[in-house]
């Protein structure tokens, strides 16, 4: 019988760390669409806090969360899941606003905003917000941007407007033209019998005063919704 050995075993039998441990090595060798979205957010978040590390912060909020509407959650509520903070809420709110900032191209100042797929890029941001606003695209004799107003907010199902109070900022500032827009929190922009009613009093009022209107568009998380496009409102 020999005796056991006191020698080191061989290292190349030791185990060894897997590549799926090492996320920011396999983002600078092959890119960061290789990486899961759980990877890509332990990346942001570095140490993570307390006694939950990064990773398994990421897994739990992917696996809670679709990631669209994690790209879109306030800081304050990503700041009360386990393992987050105030600090990686912060970073993780930097990073999907530079995300969309970097995807994002929305019409400027100058640039014609009748189409309503531009509307609905122009105020993409409203579509994800989480109460009813109501803003108002004001437009130049061409159709051109000058700038967007939000004249109003409400509640998760409803945002009570008057015609005075969305036509005002086109009167005040001389616009030629106006587009109605305002956003619909369930993620469902198809309109109310509510959302009729108010168009119809809106481009009456238009017509008193003088302003072009040229849209009523409902925008959401689930797309957008033009009258104009729908057939029930000819220019």
């Amino acid at each position: 019988m020999t005796a056991a050995s006191d020698a080191p075993a061989d290292p190349a039998s030791a185990p060894a760390s897997s590549p799926t441990d090492r996320p920011r090595e396999r983002l600078l060798a092959a890119g960061p669409r290789a990486l899961s979205d759980a990877e890509l957010l332990a990346l942001v978040l570095g140490t993570g806090t307390g006694r939950v590390s990064a990773r398994a912060a990421a897994l739990s909020l992917v696996e809670a969360l679709p990631l669209a509407e994690l790209a879109w959650a306030p800081p304050d509520a990503l700041a009360s899941w386990p393992g987050i903070g105030v600090a990686r809420a912060a970073a993780l709110a930097a990073a999907f606003e530079l995300g969309r900032r970097g995807a994002w191209s929305p019409p400027r100042r100058g640039e014609r905003c009748l189409d309503p797929r531009t509307v609905h890029e122009l105020l993409r941001h409203a579509a994800h917000a989480e109460r009813e606003g109501f803003h108002v695209v004001l437009l130049d004799v061409r159709g051109r941007l000058l700038r967007t107003v939000q004249v109003a907010e409400g509640s998760l199902s409803q945002c009570p407007v008057s015609p005075r109070d969305a036509l005002r900022p086109a009167v005040r500032e001389g616009a030629h033209g106006v587009v109605f827009v305002h956003n619909h929190p369930s993620g469902d922009p198809t309109p109310s019998p509510d959302d009729v009613d108010l168009t119809a009093r809106l481009r009456a009022a238009a017509d008193l005063v003088g302003v072009l209107a040229r849209d009523h568009v409902i925008v959401a998380a689930g797309g957008y919704y033009s009258f104009v496009e729908a057939g029930r409102w000819r220019r």
